[in-house]
């Protein structure tokens, strides 16, 4: 796949190298996750630093990073390529969704305000305007920004970060499934579901709607790995990789 060009920020060449490597980690990144570069792809330390304008230090720096949440891998005689996206790291983000979210959900919906319950409205209305093509990317970033605000308002934002890397492999799957726009309205009616919970301060109402928003994705899962097998490692792939075969 040829490479699409990569904008540049103007800070770029008078910050320092950690922060050039945070930017850098966070173009390349969001190319991966809306798979504009496929698995395969690869990735040249001096292509990447000569096209932003940078040393390759904090290109090092960042494609390291980017190694250690999965989403690019290292071979001898090959170089960094894109990293096929493995079904096993899939289910376990999921798994840690579930798990935090269903918890956070519900003490979001004990500290529910007026304040959030307009601002969660407004939310929803903003997803209801991306049921249109080309709207796709946008609905992408609503839908994180409401599970953000949720786990915000629970008073527990450090664990955005961690969830952020956690599913990066998931994020992947969902952007493969964002042509359909069928399964971005089931979405929202689900999303619409959970706030409405959590706007009527039932915290266990709340964690059952999210609990069955998050599990509806297994199954998008499976639909997505059937019609695109060359994105995902064959489990047996996987298998070896994790024993050393």
């Amino acid at each position: 796949m040829e490479a699409s060009p990569i904008a540049v920020p103007r800070a770029f060449a008078r910050a320092a190298v950690p922060t050039v490597a945070k930017e850098v980690f966070s173009l390349l990144y969001e190319k991966i996750i809306r798979g504009e570069w496929l698995p395969g792809h690869r990735l040249s330390e001096n292509e990447v630093a000569q096209s932003l304008g940078v040393s390759r230090t904090p290109v090092r720096e960042a494609l390291i990073r980017l190694g250690q949440v999965g989403l690019v891998s290292a071979y001898p005689q090959v170089g960094t390529v894109v990293s096929p996206i493995r079904l096993s790291e899939v289910y376990d983000n999921q798994f840690l969704r579930e798990t935090i979210e269903c918890r956070t959900v519900s003490v979001a919906a004990e500290r529910c305000t007026d304040k959030a319950a307009t601002e969660l409205r407004e939310l929803i209305e903003r997803q209801l305007n991306c049921c249109i093509p080309g709207r796709e990317a946008e609905f992408f970033a609503l839908d994180d920004a409401m599970h953000r605000y949720l786990i915000e308002l629970a008073g527990r934002p450090a664990i955005w970060r961690v969830l952020r890397d956690a599913k990066a492999q998931l994020d992947r799957v969902r952007h493969l499934s964002l042509h359909d726009v069928a399964w971005i309205r089931r979405n929202i009616a689900e999303h619409q579901e959970i706030v409405h919970q959590v706007i009527e301060r039932n915290g266990d109402g709340a964690a059952v709607a999210m609990r069955k928003h998050l599990s509806n994705v297994f199954q998008t899962i499976e639909r997505i790995s059937r019609e695109n097998p060359q994105f995902f490692e064959a489990p047996h792939t996987e298998a070896a990789a994790e024993t050393g075969a």
